[in-house]
């Protein structure tokens, strides 16, 4: 048997109408590949964006830790200080030594010497006078 090829006549019309549609179909699909690209490029730059602001965060934690490390080690240090310093009652109590001693009428060696001198140099004069009594 031999095969029929079957012939069929296309309207022009109907072609001229399926090309017209597959070149619509065709540019939307080209506009819908830009869009699609330009919006693959917008994600992709405001990835970089984000990722840069990440990083700038991260350095900025980084330093407010380091900060806050800082801030610790400081409190610590003051608050062994801080238990060394004396307490209220014991404040009191030096009070109290203090006020009885009165170091402030306390004499210093140099005093000491000058009362010395003056102490020689009138009794000097005591006894010359009282010599100069005598002979007389």
């Amino acid at each position: 048997m031999a095969e029929q090829v079957q012939q069929t006549n296309f309207d022009p019309q109907i072609v001229f109408e399926l090309v017209n549609r597959i070149r619509v179909l065709e540019s939307k699909q080209n506009l819908f590949g830009e869009k699609l690209l330009v919006m693959n490029q917008n994600m992709i730059e405001e990835y970089n964006k984000i990722m840069k602001e990440i990083k700038r965060s991260n350095t900025n934690f980084k330093k407010v830790e380091e900060s806050i490390g800082n801030v610790k080690t400081v409190v610590r240090h003051l608050s062994e200080e801080a238990g060394k310093f004396a307490i209220k009652e014991d404040v009191k109590i030096l009070e109290k030594y203090i006020k009885l001693w009165d170091p402030l009428k306390f004499v210093t060696e140099n005093d000491v010497m000058e009362m010395l001198d003056n102490a020689r140099h009138t009794n000097r004069k005591s006894t010359t006078n009282a010599k100069s009594r005598i002979d007389k």
